[in-house]
């Protein structure tokens, strides 16, 4: 606009000038001394933008609003607000865009709108772009405003599953008497141990102290909650694929709504990443789910090591005695990593002897990546399942293409008791 302006005024005062027009000279001296009046009028500034979510972290699935609020003290014109949005997020309702005009009186103005996380992570939303102009356009400023917000999209749990109850033996159970570091001491005597600072008086043994010289203690089973322990796969063999259909990314998705359900009845619920060997002791209340879940996605994009499942086991002996947990392990079983897995299956039935089979949950996406190589690789799991299943392991494969996550949930949680 500011250019076709300046040009019609040239090119009235040209013609004016060169015929002596007087009336055409007049003509223009109007739009230059608008257009010198306009450049003399500051566009808003002194702009402040603030925002503010609604939450800071969602399940996926979930929408969160964002209230703009805008604030212009100075200027006279056109304020133009625009919120970036980061790739993979959705609007859904509302504008990201707020167009405003500025007074003679300070402008204070807000707008709202809602977004989704199209994937499992954490967004930055990214500084507000505010353009203000004056009102012919021929003064403008453009800047930055606000502050960066961070959303953290979580995977979604699954809470409502509707299990069927039978009149049959379940075929996983959790070990009634699980011990608990939280629970008081009850008069089940479990063994005699080294003296360990803050153990009672009450519980040396003096006979058997006497007898070697070393101070022992009593210790007694303690009453306590059932205890269930996930062991995820964070290896490599898990982050095939596109990030959002990953084997380690339907992990996730099963391991928090399991966590949530045991969680709700009371459990101590515990995980283990293995590659990443990192360990979350087992925990109750939904404050152990929010760190189990944050845990998994901090460790998804890490470069692991190579750690077997049964290493995993050893590591994990003194809490397998100590809790006596029901073991979930969460993986892409392959006929490289078959006979690890059978070995730490057969290391957790030793010790827990007999109380309870753990439990192996083999998630392939083979057959959506391609069809053909996913038909072969399937066939060899087959043969791993029964292999498996040979050692006493509850084994449950997952094609998350054609069974989606409520029936296998389903189907778990029903087996459980």
């Amino acid at each position: 606009m500011r250019k076709s302006l300046t040009g019609y005024i040239l090119w009235a005062l040209l013609l004016g000038t060169a015929f002596l027009s007087p009336g055409m000279i007049g003509l223009a001296i109007v739009p230059l001394s608008l257009l010198a009046l306009a450049m003399l009028v500051d566009p808003p500034r002194e702009v402040r933008v603030k925002r503010r979510l609604s939450r800071r972290e969602i399940r996926l699935g979930e929408e969160v609003e964002i209230r703009v609020e805008v604030t212009v003290e100075k200027g006279l014109g056109l304020v133009v607000v625009r919120d970036p949005l980061p790739k993979n997020v959705a609007l859904t309702l509302g504008n990201n865009v707020g167009v405003f005009f500025k007074g003679l009186k300070p402008l204070k103005a807000e707008y709202t709108y809602r977004i989704r996380p199209m994937l499992r992570g954490v967004y930055t939303l990214p500084r507000s772009e505010v353009t203000t102009r004056n009102p012919l356009g021929t003064r403008y400023i453009w800047g930055l405003y606000g502050e960066e917000l961070r959303l953290r999209a979580v995977p979604k749990v699954i809470r409502a599953v509707p299990i069927a109850e039978t009149r049959r033996k379940a075929k996983i159970s959790v070990p009634e008497t699980s011990f608990s570091i939280r629970g008081p001491i009850s008069t089940d005597f479990k063994e005699i141990r080294d003296y360990q600072t803050g153990d009672p008086m009450k519980l040396i043994n003096w006979k058997a102290t006497a007898r070697t010289g070393r101070v022992l203690v009593n210790e007694f089973e303690r009453e306590g909650k059932k205890t269930v322990l996930f062991i995820v796969d964070a290896r490599e063999a898990m982050k095939i694929g596109i990030e959002s259909e990953s084997p380690y990314e339907h992990a996730m998705n099963l391991v928090a709504s399991m966590a949530h359900r045991f969680l709700r009845k009371d459990y101590h619920v515990g995980l283990y990443l293995l590659g990443a060997r990192k360990f979350l002791p087992p925990a109750t209340g939904p404050r152990q789910l929010h760190t189990m879940v944050r845990t998994m996605m901090d460790f998804e994009r890490v470069q692991t090591e190579e750690e077997s499942f049964a290493d995993a086991v050893e590591r994990l002996k003194r809490i397998l005695v100590q809790y006596t947990p029901l073991v979930i392990y969460v993986s892409n079983v392959l006929d490289r990593t078959a006979g690890e897995t059978k070995k730490g299956v057969l290391t957790v039935m030793a010790v827990h002897r007999g109380k309870s089979r753990p439990v192996v949950v083999d998630i392939s996406v083979y057959p959506t990546l391609d069809p053909k190589t996913g038909t072969l690789i399937e066939m060899e799991k087959r043969a791993i399942t029964s292999e498996l299943e040979g050692t006493g392991a509850y084994v449950v494969r997952w094609i998350p293409g054609r069974e989606d996550i409520g029936e296998v949930l389903s189907k778990l949680l029903g087996e459980i008791r």
